[in-house]
């Protein structure tokens, strides 16, 4: 009885509401990424800022990185002859990672088999602002996404409203349940 009044008392505080409000936007986050997860195999479309790293056969760089809606047009310059060489989405070295611009850009093999590898790439930024992991299977000259998912700053944003009402819904039920527990007491102290 001890404990649930306590715990009235400090759901219904006024202090209560910006923790709560706060915790749960924490959570709603991370939450909102999780529901924008997209997977091919589901029938979504992946993130735009989808990459795909590649080999030529430049001494001048690791590897190459470019988004997926860019690849046709990468493709058709190493076609055409410039930059001069080949390009291959197998890559040999299990996992690799160049600052390029504004992020980091890393990635793994998680699997290889029959001429074929799962890569996943994960493009972080500098700032913070945005972490986008890329999927998919790839082989010699050609990929196919499997799938991505991304942390935005910008899911806080929307994270914002439900973690507002949690918290307000919160604090009003345990309020209202403090005062029926309070009124009920004072009732019982007067008998």
């Amino acid at each position: 009885m001890r404990f649930l009044r306590i715990l009235l008392v400090v759901i219904g505080s006024v202090f209560f509401f910006p923790v709560s409000c706060t915790v749960a936007l924490f959570a709603g986050i991370h939450l909102v990424a999780k529901i924008d997860e997209r997977s091919v195999d589901d029938g979504d479309q992946v993130h735009s800022l989808f990459k795909v790293v590649y080999e030529t056969e430049s001494v001048d760089q690791s590897f190459g990185v470019v988004r997926l809606r860019n690849l046709a047009d990468r493709q058709n310059q190493f076609a055409s002859g410039e930059p001069k060489g080949t390009m291959s989405f197998l890559m040999s070295e299990p996992r690799g990672k160049v600052d390029v611009g504004g992020s980091s850009i890393s990635y793994e093999v998680l699997e290889s088999f029959a001429g074929k590898q799962v890569i996943e790439v994960v493009d972080a930024y500098h700032d913070g602002d945005n972490t986008i992991w890329s999927r998919y299977e790839a082989g010699n000259s050609s990929i196919s996404p499997i799938s991505s998912r991304m942390f935005y700053f910008g899911y806080m944003f929307t994270a914002f409203l439900y973690a507002f009402g949690f918290a307000l819904i919160l604090h009003l039920v345990g309020d209202r349940l403090g005062r029926k527990y309070r009124k009920r007491s004072l009732e019982s102290a007067g008998n």
